[in-house]
């Protein structure tokens, strides 16, 4: 009997992303089954259904995908299916909140690459700015930049917000950075002149530096924008930009740029969890290994 592929798609969301059921589809999956409004302490039973009722050979057959709009929901939802299986019943696990991981790890890839082909420094001397930082994006990009070694600063309209997105990221990847208020583009503006690389992670639609803020930048210097809805968070970032140069030394990536490349990282990830040998946990890290590679190979 051929086993079909099935794809568990949990969330703790009311809904789950469309975007995210229909890459698995894309991916080779026979079937995405939706779970919403899920919390963590529901996920052993779940889990434990699903690797059961398929036996020891025909776990492998299944797997779930853990997105959430809270990052630290989705990380503890990840840790109790990795406590609730045991051999022979495995199943492939994937994380990935709202898109978050695989944005923020094509987001750092680029901006990284760019910064290296324009002289505004390795990664590990780089320091970064993360506006309105605290959603999925934000925290995981903070995240990948700081175990790289760059020095980061996140950014929310107020402060408490800020040092929560700080603290979780501590507690979740081991990672400090600097929670900074920025109530409005005079504040964001301030630490922007003073950082090598500026990263717009604020909510689709919301203006973060105009165009005139953005001409007063001194370079060499990366500006990035994942807000492909306008009016951008960048306003002199057009969403197709790929290191145009947008002021005297600074030089932009636009979210279509960066959502290339991202849709490229989940789809390789979706079709590991589909055919890895072993069953694989996919996480963060895994996201950021997948675009680097992912870059490598375009580069030769």
């Amino acid at each position: 009997m051929e086993r079909k592929r099935l794809l568990y798609l949990v969330s703790s969301d009311p809904l789950v992303s469309p975007f995210d059921v229909n890459m698995a589809y894309d991916a080779g999956f026979d079937a995405v089954i939706p779970y919403a409004s899920i919390d963590a302490s529901m996920v052993p039973g779940l889990v434990q259904d699903i690797m059961f009722s398929r036996g020891a050979k025909g776990a492998r057959f299944s797997s779930l995908f853990f997105s959430s709009s809270r990052v630290a929901v989705a990380e503890t939802m990840l840790k109790a299916a990795r406590g609730s299986l045991f051999p022979p019943f495995l199943l492939g696990l994937m994380v990935d909140p709202k898109g978050g991981y695989t944005t923020a790890a094509a987001l750092w890839a680029r901006v990284a690459a760019l910064g290296r082909a324009r002289g505004v420094g390795q990664p590990g001397r780089l320091k970064v700015v993360v506006a309105a930082g605290t959603g999925t994006v934000g925290r995981a990009a903070a995240a990948i930049a700081g175990r790289d070694g760059a020095a980061v600063t996140l950014t929310s309209r107020n402060l408490a917000s800020a040092a929560e997105a700080a603290e979780e990221i501590a507690a979740l990847f081991g990672v400090t950075v600097v929670p900074r208020a920025a109530p409005g583009e005079k504040e964001l503006s301030v630490l922007a002149a003073g950082a090598d690389v500026v990263l717009a992670t604020g909510a689709a639609g919301v203006q973060l530096l105009s165009r005139a803020a953005i001409a007063t930048l001194k370079g060499p210097k990366v500006i990035a924008d994942v807000n492909a809805v306008p009016p951008h968070g960048l306003e002199a970032v057009r969403p197709q930009d790929s290191g145009t140069e947008v002021a005297p030394g600074v030089f932009a990536l636009g979210a279509m740029a960066i959502g290339d490349l991202k849709f490229k990282i989940e789809s390789a990830l979706l079709k590991d969890l589909l055919t890895a040998e072993t069953p694989p946990v996919i996480d963060l890290e895994s996201a950021r290994r997948r675009a680097l590679d992912l870059l490598e190979m375009k580069s030769t």
